[in-house]
């Protein structure tokens, strides 16, 4: 997890959640292992003593609670139990991020925020699979395809931080509405057929179980203590505070450096090498 990965959790937390830090949370942090040479983690950025935090990855290792069998199914993690759902530098490496959005949204309560950030841009990087790269429309896109209610999006377009701007951070907040019985339904229906394409075969069973119940739960489940929000603007808040807080000569001259070296290495590299 790279400086402005990390920042803009902490943004974030100081934007959405300030109202709840004494307020007991479950945070859901999607995608938490910290690999060799990291040493940011949202479990830091998040970091409370009235909030429960678990880590959840596809492998055991370093800030790891919670093993998923199926990337695109955590059983493991019961739908509607979870208030904050983090989730950073993933969406890249996962083959079927619908479905990661789907999964966000079934385990968050009613009122439960996500956020997500994801590379915009940046070299190819395997963890164990590198697919994508997500631009300004991308997030308000998957919210509304996992019903979610879009409270900001942005991209790191602007070159605010000192480091890591080759990833151009797509960053996005989500809100779980709150649902009657008849539209909590709908919604599972959504997530099942959402997710009946993971495996080799359609899961049509799985659907025609969901569509045969025929009628919603009574219950819509716990409703998180945090309250319905409006967008706060928070990253690009955060992006101009960054700007005027610089020098602006020296801003533009480490650029102009960075685009030196870049130029140094297209001409020391061979062409069937450079990767650009």
């Amino acid at each position: 997890m790279h400086f402005s990965a990390y920042d803009k959790a902490c943004v974030f937390r100081a934007a959405y959640l300030a109202d709840c830090e004494n307020t007991p949370l479950t945070v859901l942090d999607v995608g938490s292992a910290m690999v060799d040479g990291q040493n940011l983690a949202n479990r830091a950025a998040m970091a409370n003593d009235a909030w429960r935090m678990i880590g959840l990855d596809i492998e055991p290792g370093l800030n790891v609670d919670v093993v998923v069998a199926d990337p695109y199914d955590w059983s493991e993690i019961a739908s509607g139990s979870v208030d904050v759902v983090t989730c950073s530098e993933v969406f890249e490496h996962a083959e079927y991020f619908w479905i990661t959005i789907l999964e966000i949204a079934r385990v968050l309560k009613p009122n439960g925020l996500a956020f997500i950030t994801s590379p915009g841009g940046g070299p190819r990087h395997r963890f164990p699979v590198d697919c994508w790269r997500f631009y300004d429309d991308a997030f308000p896109a998957l919210a509304r395809y996992a019903g979610l209610n879009l409270l900001e999006a942005q991209v790191q377009w602007v070159p605010a931080y000192r480091k890591g701007i080759q990833w151009r951070d797509s960053s996005a907040v989500m809100q779980k509405p709150l649902r009657d019985a008849a539209e909590g339904f709908d919604e599972v229906l959504r997530q099942t057929i959402g997710k009946s394409l993971r495996g080799e075969k359609p899961a049509i069973e799985e659907i025609l179980v969901v569509a045969g119940r025929n009628s919603a739960p009574d219950e819509i489940g716990d409703i998180s203590p945090l309250k319905a929000q409006p967008g706060r603007n928070a990253f690009a808040a955060r992006e101009a505070a960054l700007l005027a807080s610089g020098n602006t000569l020296l801003m533009k001259t480490r650029l102009v450096m960075r685009q030196m070296r870049e130029i140094k290495r297209i001409i020391a590299t061979p062409l069937k090498d450079l990767h650009l």
